[in-house]
């Protein structure tokens, strides 16, 4: 992110976090025209998410009071629910907090709230992600082995769970990593500059290059495989049912295997899919550039990087949109 502070000279002043150690005016960081831009399109893009997820959660809880009477509401209606409640999560929190975080640009908040906001920003893009790829073991084995999930309906609510409880333990070190520094400047002009940062959380440059890997693939990497496989595994299926009958897709009879219904929820799988990897790979693989090479900061542009940034924060308002389109 564009306010973050690294000061220097590194660990020298690993041993007193909380004192002030100098660092010149031109190390510190800026609100540039390129992140004032930033700022407004991530309120604008919180503005429109918000609305989106919320009307969209609103109509399916209405829909699940609708069902309560006959005990029935369909499973692929609930994954929806979770994936927008965690849209919802990740835009009330993600969003507001870049944004004013790069307004204000140094950290106002406290301690506690760095530890807190931290914890909360990766927890709510965790489940999105994790939502993302129960969705897509659903369909998956909603179209392999469609004996076995009806025989056990609570397959997709276990899973739903799983993710829950992942988003909350893999989000914890961020309690522990983040803390606040105070940065003296010497530029002839004294003050203290405070910011909320992971600076000299890691003994060694390994750890912390681990830990960055391990985030990385536990919001990237891995629910971008499963997805993956599982749609191409779920695209092998449907071909072999189309080279044994031509016409099986064609039919909308209860004896069908995989009614249009099915077929639809497939195509939205998929579709999640590709937005998911649409918006976030620009965004991840300039994260990558970056561990591997701190310097590409002088050489990328602000409003690149910015523009990456909230390229991925498209995620979460086009995914109401898709189940939309593929509802009409």
């Amino acid at each position: 992110m564009a306010n973050r502070v690294n000061p220097e000279p590194g660990h020298a002043h690993c041993s007193s976090i909380n004192s002030s150690f100098p660092v010149t005016h031109r190390d510190l960081p800026t609100l540039t025209l390129s992140g004032k831009i930033r700022v407004m399109v991530t309120f604008f893009l919180f503005l429109v998410s918000t609305a989106f997820n919320a009307s969209f959660l609103l109509k399916l809880q209405r829909q699940t009071q609708k069902h309560e009477e006959v005990k029935k509401f369909p499973r692929m209606k609930v994954l929806l629910k979770h994936l927008t409640l965690a849209n919802l999560l990740e835009t009330v929190i993600v969003m507001p907090l870049d944004g004013i975080w790069n307004v204000t640009v140094q950290w106002y908040a406290g301690e506690f709230l760095c530890k807190a906001l931290s914890y909360l920003k990766l927890f709510s893009m965790y489940a999105p992600a994790f939502m993302m790829v129960v969705i897509s073991l659903d369909r998956f084995l909603a179209i392999t082995r469609p004996l076995a999930v009806k025989s056990n309906t609570k397959v997709g609510y276990s899973m739903i769970g799983v993710a829950w409880f992942l988003s909350i333990i893999f989000a914890g070190p961020q309690l522990y990593i983040f803390r606040m520094i105070h940065v003296e400047e010497i530029s002839g002009q004294t003050g203290i500059f405070s910011q909320c940062v992971t600076h000299c959380s890691f003994p060694e440059w390994w750890q912390e290059a681990f830990y960055n890997l391990l985030t990385f693939s536990c919001l990237f990497i891995i629910p971008l495989f499963i997805m993956l496989v599982c749609n191409a595994k779920i695209i092998f299926t449907l071909t072999q049912v189309l080279r044994q009958d031509p016409h099986e897709l064609q039919l909308n009879r209860s004896k069908n295997n995989i009614p249009r219904a099915r077929l639809r929820t497939l195509k939205m799988t998929v579709a999640f899919a590709s937005l998911f990897t649409v918006c976030w790979t620009p965004y991840y693989v300039l994260g990558i550039w970056y561990w591997f090479d701190p310097e590409m900061l002088n050489r990328v542009s602000d409003p690149v990087s910015h523009f990456f940034f909230l390229f991925g924060l498209l995620n979460p308002c086009f995914d109401p949109l898709i189940y939309g389109y593929f509802s009409l």
